[in-house]
């Protein structure tokens, strides 16, 4: 169906209900993506006990499973505005036809702004600008078995406050303060930062009361070169004891460059190097470096292979949160006072068809494998595997814009 005909449906359908004339003249577009993948999750074998080096008789896990990958309906409009500026909001909302759990409307990237010379200006529920520059160089979604969202960041985080799922460093941020600059000779750069909302729930009892959030990033691009550069500080999360905010400071400086070598073929890589502040007690720290190397060939007509392989190095640093009995993580991350062995390594192939211009049908395949420390997840849809197992799965994929 012709999107203007139907952004005319949603404009008239929120007339009815008491919308303004004014909205009625914005430019009102409605888009979306429908993404899923159905195959067998295989999650390894017996394993590891938590924190021995004994083997323990726990059971296989296999099953075959159905998982929506970041599919979503978006509301879009702008507005000219007097003095050379103009009005904009985004409303996008998951679109499950799996049957899951019901979200929001506007619980995906969502947000209010003005733009003009000076750039753009928005607040709402938004990537963080160190996310958004990750998707430029990463050609897999970052969620379902194909994406790196645990080995690479630690856990996505979706909608959340500040402090939410604090160890990681891949976020939706809810209230969420972004400033764009203009393009200038293929440089971009953007910056983003957190209301401390959630201070005037805490009482006067409580020792740090303002967590709150930096984002930025900035990206170049000179003909087939791509450059990144992005940095993220967390201030008074605390991974370990969250909900305390008991200080300290946990960031993330990424680098990404990217090749168009010919028409069809793009390489690309991402860098990570992650470190979390005053965790355990409160006197530990702990980092993480990861990377990722990608292509997206187009090799044949409609065909096309993507293929990734990523790493999450050793942690090192002074937490040690592994005893006897059990591992204390960080987020999906055990940290052993660098001891070795708590990375884990992944792949992911898959092979599309384009079916048009808005559909694609193909085949995926993707593995992670632990060290005997680590235990990360092959994605969203996958269960943790005991610790020291590899993790599989083997599928097809359909994916359809519209």
């Amino acid at each position: 169906m012709n999107k203007k005909i139907i952004a005319l449906a949603v404009g008239s359908a929120i007339g009815a209900f008491g919308a303004s004339a004014a909205f009625a003249q914005s430019n009102v577009t409605l888009s979306g993506s429908l993404n899923f993948n159905y195959g067998m999750f295989d999650n390894g074998g017996a394993g590891f006990g938590a924190g021995t080096n004994n083997s323990v008789n726990l059971a296989k896990t296999k099953y075959d499973g159905l998982n929506n990958q970041e599919s979503q309906w978006a509301i879009a409009g702008e507005e000219k505005l007097d003095g050379g500026m103009t009005a904009f909001f985004l409303c996008s909302t998951t679109m499950d036809i799996t049957g899951g759990v019901a979200a929001n409307m506007c619980a995906r990237n969502s947000y209010i702004g003005l733009k003009g010379g000076f750039g753009s200006i928005n607040v709402g529920n938004y990537d963080t600008p160190a996310k958004r520059m990750t998707a430029l160089y990463d050609p897999f979604p970052i969620s379902a078995a194909m994406g790196q969202g645990a080995q690479m960041w630690n856990a996505t985080a979706s909608n959340t406050v500040n402090g939410g799922t604090p160890a990681s460093f891949s976020r939706r941020q809810a209230n969420l303060v972004t400033y764009d600059m203009p393009t200038m000779s293929g440089l971009d750069a953007s910056f983003a930062f957190t209301a401390a909302n959630e201070a005037s729930a805490m009482t006067s009892a409580t020792t740090v009361t303002k967590p709150r959030m930096w984002s930025a990033m900035v990206n170049y691009t000179n003909g087939p070169l791509g450059l990144g550069l992005g940095y993220e500080s967390h201030h008074n999360y605390n991974p370990a004891a969250a909900a305390n905010y008991l200080g300290g400071d946990d960031t993330m400086l990424e680098l990404a460059a990217g090749y168009q070598v010919s028409s069809a073929l793009r390489l690309s890589g991402i860098w990570n190097s992650i470190k979390y502040d005053k965790v355990g007690a409160g006197s530990g720290d702990m980092s993480v470096k990861t990377w990722g190397l990608y292509a997206d060939w187009n090799f044949s007509g409609p065909y096309r292979l993507r293929a990734g392989y990523s790493v999450q190095q050793s942690t090192s640093g002074s937490y040690n949160g592994v005893t006897t009995t059990a591992n204390t993580q960080i987020g999906s991350w055990t940290g052993n006072a660098g001891a070795g062995n708590t990375g884990a390594q992944k792949i992911h192939v898959e092979g599309v068809q384009a079916l048009s211009k808005r559909t694609e049908f193909g085949l995926t395949y993707a593995q992670i494998a632990n060290d005997r420390f680590s235990n990360i997840t092959i994605g969203t849809g996958g269960a943790n595997p005991n610790f020291g197992e590899k993790s599989t799965f083997l599928g097809m994929l359909i994916r359809h814009k519209f």
